[in-house]
């Protein structure tokens, strides 16, 4: 009765609630869409022209005073291929923060059905414990009657405490599967939240060729292509940095006539640097071989994926026959079977050792059937993680 109070008291929570909360305040997806932040500031950094720098100077030769302006205009691609390269990094932090939130996705809902199947069991427990506490006063009651011997007393009295043993078991789970979901939520370590969302049925999956189909859009591909071009918009940028960059200087000097009047005088000036130590080979290589990497690496995930789906599809259809089957057949039959042997029990007709024994099946089946809708649920979620997205 502790345990069913415990878990009403719980704050309910569906999954999509869940889902919403991590979205909203996970600490992973939060730094993620900051990072995205911080690469659009990148744009706008790179394309800031340098500013202009100013001069002057007074002194007893000639000129006696004079300033200046100087200003460097990167016109010949230096800006362009430099805003492309940081507009890359804009497309690879997005990919990044896309995979992410996949993936925090999956885990939420693996999260929220352990918790859900942690609930289950701790329901079975106390059912369990409630049965052997009900044949330890029905074997009491025989004994008084000279209907059964003492032993039979014995071993219900100690099956109905290993059944609250396993019933306070099951509590600690509860708790341990609340604090991960907690964390994936951004919730405090405090809460407690009950799944309310039950195991089964499992949502169903698109066909294996469709999901495969998916494969090639998956975030975690996208983002190694991301930085392939990345890397290739960046490979651009240090070519066009060794391009001559003219330096715009204007100039007013004081200077003295022959006559010794003063007067001001005007000069212009352009200036530009000469690439004939450095043309940048190294750091464009290094760029195209990284653009290499990420190009093997965006084949070599699209593979791995592709046998992720298949995996992962097969084993949630595996996962929801068995679910199923216990739910459907095998549970029935065992309860039937305890019923029976109860009765039978009751009448002196069975002995004690096959209803304990019809009521460990019982709970096996329920245990079992729990595990497969979980089984089941994260299954699910690995097919989600591994397509990109249902």
């Amino acid at each position: 009765m502790a345990i069913l109070l415990f878990l009403l008291a719980a704050t309910p929570l569906t999954l999509q609630d869940a889902l919403g909360r991590a979205e909203r305040a996970n600490p992973d997806l939060v730094a993620a869409r900051l990072s995205v932040r911080v690469a659009e500031a990148g744009v706008e950094a790179a394309g800031q022209l340098p500013n202009p720098t100013v001069q002057g100077s007074y002194g007893p030769d000639e000129p006696t005073l004079f300033g200046g302006i100087d200003l460097k205009l990167p016109i010949f691609g230096q800006r362009g291929t430099a805003v492309a390269a940081a507009e890359r990094e804009v497309t690879v932090s997005q990919a990044e923060a896309l995979s992410r939130a996949l993936h925090i996705h999956s885990e939420v809902r693996r999260a929220y059905f352990a918790l859900a199947a942690a609930q289950a069991q701790v329901a079975l427990a106390g059912e369990a414990q409630r049965l052997a506490e009900e044949l330890a006063r029905l074997a009491g009651k025989k004994y008084e009657t000279g209907g059964a011997p003492l032993i039979e007393v014995t071993q219900a009295q100690l099956q109905a405490k290993l059944s609250a043993q396993e019933a306070l078991d099951r509590a600690a789970l509860v708790v341990n599967a609340q604090q991960a979901l907690n964390v994936l939520i951004g919730e405090e370590p405090d809460a407690e939240p009950r799944a309310d969302d039950p195991l089964l049925p499992v949502p169903g999956v698109p066909a294996l060729q469709e999901l495969l189909a998916r494969v090639a859009n998956h975030p975690e591909v996208q983002l190694a292509r991301g930085q392939r071009d990345a890397a290739l918009a960046r490979a651009q940028r240090e070519r066009a940095s060794v391009r001559p960059v003219p330096d715009v200087s204007l100039t007013l000097q004081r200077n003295l006539n022959s006559d010794g009047t003063p007067y001001l005088g005007l000069r212009y000036g352009l200036a530009f640097d000469l690439p004939i130590l450095s043309w940048n080979t190294g750091h464009v290589h290094e760029q195209t071989a990284q653009a290499s990497v990420a190009d093997a690496q965006a084949q070599a995930a699209a593979k791995r994926l592709s046998g992720e789906v298949r995996a992962a599809r097969t084993r949630w259809e595996a996962a929801g026959s068995r679910a199923r089957f216990y739910a459907q057949e095998f549970l029935p039959a065992a309860q039937r079977l305890l019923e029976m042997a109860r009765q039978g029990y009751e009448l002196g007709r069975t002995p004690l050792l096959s209803v304990l024994q019809a009521q460990g099946e019982v709970a096996q089946a329920r245990g079992r059937s729990v595990d497969a809708g979980q089984e089941a649920q994260r299954a699910y979620a690995d097919v989600e993680e591994a397509a990109g997205g249902l």
